[in-house]
């Protein structure tokens, strides 16, 4: 029988932190490594409702501040203050923030506050895209201003990526020794060890939203271009029920609403090169899934992407984004198989080494708890 070690709170500002579908399953997958290892692990959410949700988007755009009133003054605001009635009378002190969005701003006297984090408002709005230009200039001084007065109240920061970790340090001025970086897990899917067609033409998207901050209108585009050098090319995107009109439009394009289990499973096994030119993508832990698959990945060189390929060891960063350098690289890549097996083998032995939700678990609990 595992022994109980310590009691610790896990909160996150819109979902419930147990809930599969949290941030990509990222605090369910820990909250349970965490109980495996004997921690008591008392999970909080401090979301609201449409209408109140309603209601915050109002007083963020009556100040000036655009639309996304996500992590704006008054979302943090209230949420610090229904997460902070929730713990007043819990027998603990230790909270692990699921994402900064109900770190206290100002006083929260008595905890010992950790965040984890794959991205900060600077790196969140260093690349301009339809979402992130949702709020004004002064919108986003203002989310950035708010980060600065809650990591002061921060103990102890983990972030998925060493170029979060640069940003708090060069940006936020936070001391290098406040911050462990922790990766991730590498998703639902599971690694795929038979043998790969690499020279079959196949590309895999998958995204369940933000298709055109995911870099999809830009992959297509470059799609097309592709085919004219290579017409066996095949592009399959997943996660766009909207976009299923494309079907019969372009060739060899095929386009699925969402799918998930085995025939998800078999498009990632199927699929000689994975593309999703994300114009902001603080992590992508599909990418993580698709090395896991022995498939190679292609992206913009940008965000965690280089971290996550070994400078482009496993995959292809593209420097631009434009059509004309997406298909430059597809076509590229599907010159060399070779190098493509090559990508895929080692890019999963990379992988598979790196990154599991349980590495990334004792790494929190070590800072947390001193548990090794």
């Amino acid at each position: 029988m595992v022994k109980t070690v310590a009691n610790v709170i896990v909160t996150h500002h819109w979902a419930d932190p147990r809930d599969p579908i949290t941030w990509s399953g990222t605090p369910s997958n820990i909250i349970r490594r965490l109980e495996k290892l004997g921690v008591n692990i008392i999970s909080i959410s401090t979301g609201f409702n449409k209408y109140q949700k309603k209601f915050l988007e109002l007083i963020h755009r009556m100040d000036g501040l655009g639309t996304d009133y996500f992590g704006g003054p008054v979302f943090r605001k209230k949420s610090c203050e229904i997460l902070q009635r929730k713990v007043r009378h819990l027998e603990c002190n230790k909270i692990l923030h699921m994402g900064q969005f109900n770190l206290p701003v100002s006083g929260f006297p008595g905890f010992e506050h950790y965040l984890l984090m794959d991205a900060t408002s600077y790196t969140w709005h260093q690349y301009e895209t339809k979402l992130s230009t949702r709020n004004t200039n002064k919108g986003r001084k203002v989310h950035e201003q708010l980060d600065i007065h809650a990591f002061n109240h921060v103990k102890h920061f983990f972030s998925f990526s060493e170029y979060v970790k640069d940003s708090l340090i060069n940006h936020y001025n936070i001391n290098p020794d406040r911050i462990t970086v922790v990766g991730s897990g590498i998703g639902n899917l599971q690694p795929f060890y038979g043998e790969k067609d690499y020279s079959n033409g196949q590309i895999l998207f998958v995204a369940s939203n933000r298709f055109e901050d995911k870099g999809g209108l830009l992959l297509l585009e470059g799609f097309k271009l592709a085919q004219r050098k290579n017409p066996e090319v095949k592009l399959v995107i997943v996660g766009q029920e909207n976009k299923k009109y494309l079907n019969g439009s372009i060739p060899n394009l095929t386009v699925y609403g969402e799918i998930r289990g085995k025939q998800l499973q078999d498009l990632f096994n199927q699929a000689a090169l994975f593309a999703m030119p994300s114009l902001n993508e603080p992590w992508g832990f599909v990418y993580l899934e698709a090395l896991a698959c022995k498939t190679p990945v292609l992206g913009l060189n940008r965000n965690a992407l280089p971290e996550i390929t070994q400078n482009g060891r496993y995959g292809f960063l593209v420097d631009e984004p434009t059509p004309t350098a997406i298909a430059d690289a597809i076509c590229h890549a599907f010159s060399h198989p070779d190098k493509l097996r090559t990508m895929g083998e080692e890019g999963q032995k990379h992988c598979l080494e790196k990154f599991s939700w349980e590495k990334t678990t004792i790494k929190i609990a070590n800072v947390m708890l001193g548990i090794p």
